[in-house]
This record gives C-alpha cells, sequence and structure tokens, in this order.
C-alpha cells in the first residue's frame, strides 16, 4: 500500500469526498489555515480533515496509520505552540470541531463531545441552573484544556478542570474506543488527567457538574508605579484564599497598567472581604494584537519575588519594537485546590500541597511585525530571569502548566519521577506501536517532553 502525505490525503478524498479541505480548494483552505487563535499557527498543512462523528474519525485514524503520515488533533486551536493544534505541508489537520453532543445523565454527569466550547458548555448548563469546572475564555476548547489540567476561575473551591472529569471516552490508536475512570482502565484515567495527548484521543469528556455558581467578578485597571503595593495586596488574598476557597484572582502587569481580576463563587451583597486589601489601593484607573508567544513557571508566594519581577520585566520590555506587548499574570493556586484533586482520585500533575503561584508570561505583537524572534526572545528572557529570582529566594517550584509553557520547556517532566513513569507504563500499554509519539506532529508528547 502507498504511504505518505499524498496516499494519505487520496485514501481520505476516496472514502470522505467532501471532508477534506486542501490547497486546491482556496477560499476553504485558507479559511481551515486562519482557524487557530494565535497567528503564529496559521501554518499552512497538507490538508484539513474535518470529522462528524467518532465513526469517521476512528476510520480516518485507521488511514493515518497505515499510510504514516504525520497527524495533529484540533478543536479550537487556542494554544499559541507552533504545530500543536497546526501543522506544516507533511502533516494533516483532524478538526473534530463537529464533536459536539451534549447530554445530562440522572446522575448529574454532563457527557459532552470534546469539539464544544466552554462557552457553549456554561450556557447549555445555565439553562439547568447547573455549572461545571472550565475556562475562564469562552473560546476555548474542553480538550486542551482538560488534558493540560485546566486551570480555572476558582480552583480552590472544585479543583483544576481535570479533576472534575469523570469519565473520558477515547479513541486508542489501535481503533478500540473506550472509557477510562476510576473503575475501567483507571491508569489511563488517571494519566489523561494533565498527561495530553499521548495516549489517545479523546471524544468525550463526562464532567461533574455543581449547582450554578452564581459568580461576583470585576476586573479593576491599577497604576503601575504602585507595584509593590498591589504585590502587597496580590499576597494578602493569595493567603486568605486558603480559608475561603470561594475567592479567585489573577494579576496581570501590562503595558501601562496592572489588570486585576477579582472572582468570588457567590454573590453576597456586600464586597467580599476577602478582596479588602484591593478595594483600599489608591491606584486605581479607569478606563489586537494577534500573534501570540507564551512561557511558565510555578512557584511559592513571595511578594519579595513579586516586586523583583516586576522590576525586571520593565527592563525587557524596553527591549521590544514598539506595538510589541509583554505581560505576565499571576495566578494563585492553593492548598485547597491541590486536595481537591486528590480528593477526586488523583491526577497526573504531581502537585505539591502548598500555595502556589502558576505565572504565565505573554507576548503579542501584530500580524504584520516581521520580528517574532524578538517576541520569542523577550518571553523566554523574562521567563529566565523569574526563574533565576525564584531559584536565588528557595520559591521554585518544579511543575509547569501545560497550559501555559511554550513548546520547549519540558512539562511532562516537570511532573516528578514517579508520574513520568506511570505514563510512560501507560503510553507504552494502550499504544503499544507507539502511533501517538511517532505519526502526532507535536504537543507535549513523551518522546522529547521527558
Amino acid at each position: 500500500m502507498a504511504t505518505g502525505t499524498a496516499a494519505a490525503l487520496d485514501q481520505l478524498r476516496t472514502i470522505f469526498p467532501n471532508k477534506v479541505v486542501t490547497p486546491d480548494i482556496e477560499s476553504e483552505y485558507q479559511a481551515a489555515v486562519a482557524t487557530p487563535w494565535s497567528q503564529t499557527c496559521w501554518t499552512p498543512a497538507a490538508g484539513y480533515m474535518y470529522l462528524s462523528n467518532v465513526q469517521e474519525l476512528t476510520e480516518t485514524l485507521a488511514i493515518v496509520k497505515k499510510t504514516g503520515v504525520k497527524f495533529t488533533i484540533r478543536t479550537t486551536g487556542h494554544n499559541p505552540n507552533v504545530g500543536f493544534s497546526s501543522a506544516d505541508k507533511t502533516a494533516v489537520v483532524l478538526d473534530i470541531r463537529q464533536l459536539q453532543s451534549k447530554e445530562l445523565g440522572s446522575d448529574g454527569v454532563a457527557r459532552i463531545g470534546s469539539g464544544s466550547t466552554w462557552g457553549e458548555v456554561y450556557a447549555w448548563l445555565e439553562k439547568q441552573k447547573l455549572s461545571a469546572i472550565g475556562g475562564r475564555d469562552q473560546q476555548v476548547g474542553l480538550g486542551g484544556f482538560l488534558l493540560g489540567g485546566g486551570m480555572g476561575a476558582l480552583p480552590n473551591l472544585y479543583g483544576l478542570g481535570a479533576d472534575g472529569v469523570r469519565n473520558f471516552e477515547v479513541l486508542l490508536a489501535d481503533g478500540r474506543l473506550v472509557n477510562a475512570n476510576a473503575k475501567e482502565n483507571a491508569d489511563l484515567y488517571r494519566a489523561l488527567k494533565g498527561g495530553g495527548s499521548n495516549f489517545g484521543i479523546v471524544t468525550r469528556f463526562d464532567l461533574d457538574t455543581h449547582p450554578l455558581i452564581n459568580v461576583q467578578y470585576t476586573i479593576n485597571l491599577y497604576n503601575p508605579e504602585d507595584y509593590v503595593e498591589i504585590n502587597k495586596a496580590t499576597m494578602a488574598i493569595q493567603n486568605a484564599m486558603e480559608n475561603d476557597p470561594k475567592g479567585g484572582l489573577f494579576t496581570n502587569s501590562n503595558n501601562g497598567f496592572v489588570a486585576v481580576g477579582l472572582l468570588y463563587g457567590d454573590t453576597p451583597s456586600e464586597r467580599p472581604s476577602v478582596f479588602k486589601p484591593f478595594h483600599n489601593l489608591k491606584s486605581l484607573v479607569t478606563t489586537e494584537s494577534k500573534k501570540r508567544a507564551i512561557c511558565t513557571i510555578t512557584t511559592k508566594v513571595s511578594q519579595e519575588l513579586y516586586d523583583d519581577v516586576y522590576k525586571s520585566w520593565t527592563e525587557v520590555c524596553k527591549s521590544l519594537p514598539t506595538d510589541y506587548v509583554l505581560h505576565y499574570t499571576i495566578q494563585p493556586m492553593g492548598k485547597a485546590g491541590v486536595q481537591a484533586g486528590k480528593d477526586r482520585g488523583e491526577n497526573i500533575m504531581g502537585h505539591e500541597s502548598i500555595p502556589q503561584c502558576w505565572w504565565v508570561f505573554t507576548c503579542e505583537w501584530p500580524q504584520e511585525a516581521s520580528d517574532d524572534a524578538a517576541a520569542q526572545k523577550a518571553v523566554d528572557t523574562i521567563a529566565e530571569r523569574a526563574q533565576l529570582l525564584a531559584k536565588e529566594k528557595r520559591a521554585l517550584l518544579d511543575f509547569k502548566c501545560m497550559s501555559f509553557a511554550t513548546a520547549s520547556q519540558t512539562v511532562l517532566g516537570s511532573y516528578g519521577a514517579d508520574n513520568i513513569k506511570r505514563m510512560q507504563e501507560t503510553a507504552a500499554k494502550y499504544d503499544p506501536e507507539g502511533v501517538f509519539q511517532k505519526l502526532q506532529n507535536g504537543g507535549f508528547l513523551l518522546r522529547d517532553n521527558i
């Protein structure tokens, strides 16, 4: 049998004549290329396969195996790392956005197709007065968020998004469709909770639901010259969140302002006391980039570190061309959030049971700007400096969040030796031929990320 990209596309066209988009179909092809959130990922693939159901996906995966063509799985394409949900002309993109089934079981478990976005899920559940733990941005897809761990708006309340998955429906490389949960394929279940796309293609997520969480949510902008007091308030809230799991926070230092998101999983008549440190600040102010690069580290809680990172960030910003915006976000994760994961059968990420901060460093710049390397260098530089500062203060933690990491970071290797071994054993058991390691185009894969 013929092998390679051309052979795969020929076979796919024969079986699915209306579902393959290649460069000769110019308007549809350009739309397919431009689907990902970040324009850095607008890389033309050999072809795009639009799949409507699990059976079509199963047949397509079989052709991928037989021809040996490289592939990538795409739902919304929200990850800005090139080649993770995008591809070049040696590979095909399997778009599973149409897997959007939604069913609420009598047990309160929401069974949702992996092509759905969180905005669609929230709207559907809200009609039934229910909530699930998912992404803060409505356009984020379920797949990347949940398989990457899933830092939500209120991580201390019910844990990470992955901790709320009751069952994964998974298409394995050999064509079997299996369930992975606490009773069936429990090793696969744990590995998928933060282990990424190393083991199979998740076609459905069965999620725990909760009574509708009415969230009080405000974003305040502060004068960045007051960064010391802003960091002091951030620290105070992180400490308070250890006793009040309803609180959520992010502090984003940006170009000309600091944006602070204050989230509370309730709607009290009075302003939540947990946020008092920010309400008292005097620096409150009132008031499209398209390419993106990201990087992440995890640290202990330390105001001295926060202040030093801010000062380092201001220096790195000076190296960037006009219209390039470098910013970073402090995202608290408390002991309650870590414990919630342990209480729900453990995930694979190896979090330490201490208050911590999941940093994300981001650069955004215009599509027409040609110096992509300057943006990536700025992100890498501020992350490296922050990591060095954290090491000096004995505040650096090993864990790296998959959702916020740049492609070169060893995310899986940060989970700890025992969890690395578990993932390797699980991959060998459920994908003995190594299809997802050998043929998958990119991602945080076991083949090169430990």
